[in-house]
């Protein structure tokens, strides 16, 4: 058992963030009321970490789960949380990560083998945000489809395959990374009869597929998340996005593939001492947060319904949509309901483009849904 005192210790000095991230903050405006219990976010995947209440939290769950300690990332809560995924996913092992991108990063390299070109959209992650370490760490070459868009088509992936294996020197290409919901397509998930044909395509053709499901857990309630991960060789989650621990991601899929990440994880320098912390409380989470999400997404439903009887908000149609949805309405009445969300302490996204981004996390449960109405509409 570990000492309350160090352990406090270890909370507050490890866990320690900025109060506010700078999509929530408002620079430059009038200020917030103090965050508190009944502050709510509308913007972005969760509100933002508080190091004193997660430390707080900590200390009760290593009073309340005795052994929790891992040792290079092997038994204690660490092992329970892989478990625990492996079983939500629908895969036979899991692997705890100290970043997604280096779970990202591992998975294609792992699954790209001898054949060193991989499928995957230009807006993803892995495209984009992972700073080329594909090519640069494993001389992987990156074959970006669909830009501006969520979800490639089935054409475009087919002469992405074509141009690879017919070309003048013939190369095949060893992995598809997917990301769903795409952050920067608004949280657009690829449909799973999408993904369906695209897996099939990428199989007839010997890739093996990723998916970078960083956000996947937001998915609505009707999502089925074990069909979707079993049409992929390896599913990446994010543990601090909006499961509450301070870093962490952890990669599944069958037990040969998973223990080549775990060698992958070592020479990436990714075999820290202990995860314990963050393991903990994502597996804490893990107990309340899907239905918790899936009541959300209800009470948000709901209120869509109240601002589209009033006729001043129309709700952009989004099939795919995971968390993200789009409210269309009068640039005034935009501006007034941030203003009246700010003396609220609800953070509604600012009106741009004709429309507010509303994302829909677990703070949208903290008040009765009218009240969200009152205060979008006036």
């Amino acid at each position: 058992m570990i000492a309350r005192r160090s352990l406090m210790k270890y909370g507050l000095a490890s866990l320690a963030l900025p109060a506010l991230p700078a999509w929530a903050r408002q620079d430059g405006g009038p200020a917030f009321p103090p965050v508190d219990e009944n502050s709510v976010w509308l913007v972005g995947d969760s509100a933002p970490p508080d190091a004193r209440a997660t430390a707080t939290r900590l200390a009760e769950l290593v009073e309340a789960r005795g052994e929790v300690l891992d040792s290079y990332l092997h038994e204690g809560a660490v092992t329970q949380l892989e478990t625990a995924f492996a079983t939500m996913l629908g895969k036979e092992d899991c692997a705890f990560f100290p970043t997604g991108t280096m779970a990202n990063q591992v998975a294609i390299r792992v699954l790209a083998g001898d054949h060193p070109r991989a499928i995957v959209q230009q807006d993803s992650h892995v495209y984009r945000d992972e700073s080329d370490a594909a090519q640069r760490m494993s001389s992987i070459n990156l074959v970006p489809l669909a830009p501006g868009k969520a979800t490639p088509t089935l054409d475009e992936f087919a002469a992405a395959f074509d141009q690879a294996e017919n070309g003048p020197y013939p190369l095949r290409i060893g992995a598809v990374s997917i990301e769903s919901p795409v952050r920067r397509a608004r949280g657009e998930m690829v449909p799973i009869d999408m993904m369906r044909q695209i897996a099939a395509l990428s199989r007839e053709h010997g890739a093996r597929l990723h998916l970078d499901g960083a956000r996947i857990l937001l998915a609505p309630p009707a999502f089925d998340l074990p069909a979707y991960s079993g049409l992929f060789d390896t599913v990446y989650v994010s543990l601090y996005k909006y499961l509450g621990a301070p870093f962490g991601a952890v990669l599944a899929g069958d037990r040969a593939t998973i223990e080549q990440a775990r060698e992958w994880r070592h020479l990436f320098g990714g075999l820290i001492y202990q995860g314990w912390g963050s393991a903990l409380l994502a597996l804490d989470a893990l107990d309340t947060f899907p239905a918790q999400i899936a009541d959300a997404h209800r009470a948000a439903q709901s209120l869509f319904g109240m601002l589209e009887a009033s006729g001043k908000v129309r709700v952009a149609p989004n099939p795919d949509a995971s968390n993200i949805y789009r409210l269309e309405a009068d640039p005034a009445l935009g501006e007034a309901a941030f203003e009246r969300g700010r003396v609220a302490g609800v953070r509604i996204g600012r009106f741009e483009d004709g429309n507010i981004a509303f994302f829909v996390n677990t703070t949208l449960l903290r008040r009765p849904v009218e009240e969200y109405a009152r205060i979008i509409l006036g």
